[in-house]
Formats: C-alpha cells, sequence, structure tokens
C-alpha cells in the first residue's frame, strides 16, 4: 500500500486533505487531482494499476486509447507534482509528522512518518543550454555551439544522468524555455564562453529546474588547446555535485588532446555538419581534414569525417560505391587511435549495414557503442531506424527509437524515425498521428511534411499526398529525395505527363551530377513501368547504395514484391520481403 511504514489510513486521509488545502496546492486544480487520485488507488489496494495510461485517462481526462509514448502529460505533470510537494515541505509542512513522496520513476506515493531521504527509481535529466558566446567576434558562435555539443558528449559518460541530445537543447535558448517545454527536465547547464586570442574563459552554472536554485557553479581560464580537458573538468566537477545521484565516478580522459586550431575546425566542422545539408556536409569534410592535418592523431576529427561522407551517401549527394569507401578509410583511423570512441562505432557499424550487408558485425559495432556510451542518443536512433526496423526486428527497434526520444525529445529527426518505424510495420494510423504531431513543433521540418506525403501515397490517399510533398518542395527547392517520391504519385494517380517530367529532370541533372538510382526507381515504379524500376534496383545493388536494404520493407516497392528479379536482389541483400 504505496509504503504505509506504522501509518494507519485515517492518518494519511487527514494529512492529504491538509496538503491539498494549503496555499501551494489551493490554486493549483490539476494536482489536486492528481495527488488526490493517486493517493486513493494506493490506499485502496490498486498501487499496481497507477500507471501512465491509467492517470492520463482518469485525471488528465485522455481519450480511452490514450498513448503516454506520444503524449508525455502524466510524466510531466508528475515532475510538477514532486516540486510542489517539495515547496509544501518546505514551507507550510515544514513541521508535519508525516510525509506523502512520489519517488522519481514511480507513481506510487510513498508514506512516511518522518522525513525520508529521496530515492531516485530513474537518473535525473540535465539540459545543456547553448552556452553564450561573449566574444567580441560574431564568428564564434560555432565555437560556443561546438563547445556545448562536446561538454554534452562529456556528461553522456557519466554513469546515473540522462542528458538530453544536442539537437534538443540547442531549441532551448535560456532557461526559461525549459520550464515552456513538454519535456520533463530536473537539471539545467547553462554558461558563457568568451574567446580571447589563444585563450578561453568559461563560466557554467548547474540549476535545479524546479526550484532554479543553484547546485553548483565553476569558472575556467584556460589555454584553447586544452579545451578538451576542460570540459571533462565541468563534467567531472557536476558529477561531484551530484555524487548522491551517481552511481560511479566518472569515466577518464580522452587521451588525444589535439593542438587549438586543430580543435577549433573541428568544431567549425561539427557545426556546419549539424546542418544535414550537401553545403554543409561537403564543408564539414574540409574542416575535418584540415584538423587532422594539424593533428594527425585526432581521433574526433577523423569520426567527423567518416560521418560527412556517410550522410552524403545517406541522403543520396555521393555514390555509395565512393563515398563509404572514404567513411570507411576515416572511421578506421579513428578507431586505430582510440578503440573506445562510442561515435567511430557508430559509423563503422552504418558502413557495415548500409555497404557489406554484414548484419552480424554491424550488430556488434552498435551495441559496443552504446555500452561505451548508453547516453549517446544517435547510437540508439541509427541502431533502431538504420539497422532493427530494416531487419524487420520491429519491438527491438522501437525499443531503441524511445530510448532515442528520451535522450534528444525535440530533436525533429528521431521524430521523423519513429513515425517511419510505424510506417514500415504498416501501423498507418499511429505514423499518420506522429507525422502530424511533428508538423504541429516543427512546421520547417521537410522530412516530416515529405514523411507524411509517403504515408499518404502508399494509404492510396494521392491528393493529400502532393500536397504534402509540394509543402516539402517548396521548402527544399528541387531536392532530389522529394521530387522522386512526387514523380512517383503523380504516375500513381493518372498525371503522367508530370511523371516524366520529373524523370526528364533528373536525366538533365545526371550529365552535371550524381544523381541516385532509387530516383529513376520510385518514378518508374510509379508509372507502372516494372522492367525499368528493376533495372535501376539492380543497378543500386551492383553499386551498393545506401538505400537499397530498405527495399525490403519499405512500401514504395510493394509492386515489385512478386517479381523474381526483385526477389533474387534481397535474398541476396539477407534481407526479408
Amino acid at each position: 500500500m504505496g509504503g504505509l511504514s506504522n501509518l494507519n489510513e485515517e492518518e494519511i486521509r487527514n494529512h492529504l486533505s491538509r496538503v491539498l488545502s494549503s496555499r501551494a496546492f489551493s490554486n493549483s486544480e490539476r494536482m489536486r487531482r492528481f495527488l488526490q487520485f493517486t493517493v486513493a488507488e494506493a490506499l485502496s489496494g490498486h498501487s499496481g494499476d497507477l500507471k501512465e495510461s491509467l492517470i492520463g485517462i482518469a485525471v488528465f481526462d485522455r481519450q480511452p486509447d490514450y498513448d503516454p509514448r506520444i503524449d508525455p502529460i502524466v510524466r510531466v505533470e508528475a515532475r510538477r507534482l514532486r516540486a510542489k510537494l517539495e515547496q509544501y515541505y518546505q514551507q507550510e509542512g515544514k513541521a508535519d509528522a508525516i510525509r506523502i513522496d512520489l519517488p522519481r520513476g514511480s507513481y506510487v506515493p510513498v508514506f512516511q512518518g518522518t522525513k525520508p531521504v529521496p530515492l531516485s527509481l530513474e537518473p535525473p535529466t540535465i539540459a545543456v543550454l547553448p552556452f553564450e558566446n561573449l566574444s567580441s567576434e560574431p564568428g564564434d558562435d560555432f565555437f560556443s555551439a561546438g563547445l556545448t555539443q562536446e561538454l554534452i558528449h562529456s556528461l553522456t559518460r557519466l554513469p546515473g544522468l540522462r542528458v538530453m541530445a544536442w539537437n534538443s537543447t540547442q531549441r532551448l535558448r535560456q532557461r526559461e524555455d525549459v520550464a515552456h517545454t513538454r519535456i520533463p527536465v530536473d537539471l539545467v547547464l547553462e554558461g558563457t564562453l568568451r574567446r580571447s586570442g589563444s585563450r578561453v574563459r568559461i563560466g557554467a552554472q548547474l540549476v535545479d529546474a524546479a526550484t532554479g536554485l543553484y547546485i553548483w557553479a565553476g569558472t575556467y581560464e584556460r589555454q584553447a588547446r586544452d579545451l578538451l580537458a576542460t570540459q571533462e573538468e565541468i563534467a567531472q566537477a557536476i558529477g561531484q555535485a551530484l555524487h548522491v545521484r551517481l552511481a560511479d565516478g566518472p569515466p577518464g580522459l580522452r587521451k588525444t588532446q589535439p593542438r587549438s586550431d586543430a580543435y577549433t575546425l573541428y568544431l567549425k566542422g561539427r557545426h556546419v555538419l549539424a546542418r544535414r545539408t550537401e553545403e554543409g556536409m561537403r564543408q564539414g569534410i574540409l574542416f575535418f581534414e584540415r584538423a587532422i592535418e594539424e593533428t594527425p592523431d585526432f581521433a574526433l576529427a577523423y569520426a567527423g569525417l567518416a560521418d560527412c561522407h556517410l550522410l552524403l551517401c545517406d541522403y543520396g549527394f555521393e555514390r555509395g560505391d565512393c563515398g563509404f569507401l572514404k567513411a570507411r578509410n576515416a572511421v578506421e583511423r579513428a578507431l586505430e587511435l582510440d578503440p573506445l570512441l562510442a561515435e567511430a562505432h557508430v559509423s563503422i557499424a552504418s558502413i557495415l549495414t548500409s555497404y557489406d550487408w554484414a548484419f552480424e558485425r554491424a550488430e556488434w559495432h552498435f551495441r559496443r557503442a552504446i555500452q561505451l556510451n548508453p547516453g549517446y542518443a544517435a547510437a540508439h536512433h541509427w541502431y533502431g531506424v538504420d539497422f532493427l526496423a530494416l531487419l524487420n526486428r520491429m519491438a527491438e527497434a522501437e525499443q531503441e527509437i524511445c530510448i532515442a526520444l528520451d535522450l534528444n525529445p525535440l530533436d525533429p529527426i528521431v521524430s521523423t524515425s519513429a513515425a517511419y518505424v510505424d510506417f514500415l510495420k504498416r501501423d498507418y494510423g499511429k505514423a499518420e498521428v506522429r507525422y502530424q504531431q511533428l508538423l504541429r513543433d516543427a512546421p520547417d521540418f521537410q522530412k516530416g511534411w515529405s514523411g507524411l506525403g509517403r504515408l499518404y501515397a502508399s494509404m492510396g490517399r494521392y491528393d493529400q499526398a502532393i500536397e504534402m510533398l509540394e509543402k516539402a518542395r517548396f521548402l527544399t527547392g528541387d531536392e532530389h529525395s522529394v521530387l522522386a517520391v512526387l514523380g512517383q504519385v503523380y504516375g500513381m494517380c493518372g498525371r503522367r505527363e508530370d511523371a516524366r517530367g520529373i524523370l526528364s529532370f533528373f536525366q538533365q541533372e545526371a550529365q552535371r551530377r550524381y544523381v541516385a538510382t532509387q530516383r529513376f526507381a520510385l518514378v518508374h515504379l510509379g508509372l507502372g513501368e516494372i522492367d525499368e524500376a528493376l533495372h535501376y534496383l539492380e543497378a543500386a545493388f551492383q553499386r551498393r547504395e545506401g538505400w537499397i536494404i530498405s527495399a525490403g520493407l519499405h512500401p514504395a516497392y510493394d509492386a515489385l514484391r512478386g517479381e523474381p528479379r526483385f526477389q533474387s536482389v534481397v535474398r541476396q541483400l539477407g534481407l526479408s520481403s
């Protein structure tokens, strides 16, 4: 019964009435309902029923099909309730003989006759806000952004701490933004950076998100070349400040200490790569190559270089039989220099999946990356969507995507992947809900519009599909991936001349730059030209283009599933169809 200790039910109910009538709760009807419901269920012997789904329906008026994985209202309000209870017991209830607690990771209240030591059943979540650039040069924004990203990486290696990924925290510019987001956060790390010549001054503060109280603060003035070590110092200081919440001490430093210029170039590379544009990826290559020239044993720079080539292939900007080889050379060097670099293990796993089709070896590296750094969101994300889902291991894929969403809740690319996995499962209703929520949160994110367009096309809702794809096209221009799906849909709904116009455009483009064979295959599929589509599919297999491994499950290729040539390709890939 929720940890009754030596207290009787009447004493607890009387104490609950006192709490609910206090100043802390009197003006918060939602918190009153939440606390009253959970206490009543616990006292009635129904503690085992106190799950997110039940609370969402009973307290927050959600519909019977409420899915807490999509709508986190219960988790968010539970954190507010814990803060309200703490406020009450620090003020009006300071001398109370009874205390009600809602431990983290549980919705079952605990009743104590004396003030308990808080027991954390789930690790606290920390958001590292982008450090404010106080340097005189506006162009140094990349430096503060890069420092924030690398500090996040350092913190993810602390056990007992859940660290929100950079792609989420970059959307939160100040502490007030954290309070307004629907994502529950316990701790906020904020700071400033000032660079003057070869010296850098960093100020950092760790703040309790619920109370605004400072837990730790520090100032570091160092040579720029010592910045990697400084990041680790900050991470270790935070670990010490939170020692009651950490299971173990922080890990040791990475051994590579690059020259100041090399580290600056590395940060620039990560900054432009984060744009996920072709221009950004190609600029990133130049920055990482220059960083390697400055410090030839800089493992992180090799990992960044590999990621640039991987993403160029993944986005269809570079041929697989060229780009993947460049990525392999870079990542193998990174692993030679630092075998414990989780980022490099993820990169080599992606190459083994998309280029070598060596799935067993790829999985070993994905798992090794997660073992080395369980808080590395990209490892869970790529393992889930680019490996497990494509091998039709959907339950495992959903689990990894769920972890990635927990670590990186505001990044639209992870939300897109969650919808994409539902799409591959043919759970179109759930995928539609996810895409629509994504577009409410990030209306300028083209992959949300194009993903929803693909979904509607598979559902036979061609007019809506074209509307969604045209919105994606407006955001991206004539990006090949969007045009290919649009051409396929044009063909499927009878707009054959429009489809052939896109084919003609691709043929002209191919005279001056690389155009992935998938682009031609999809349009020919829409036109019902099966032999032509199979020709391009087989060409992709020969060139080892990364997209080919999605053909086994992707609904866009359903018209080919009965074709012996298609079945032969799928068998050789080792995939299910």
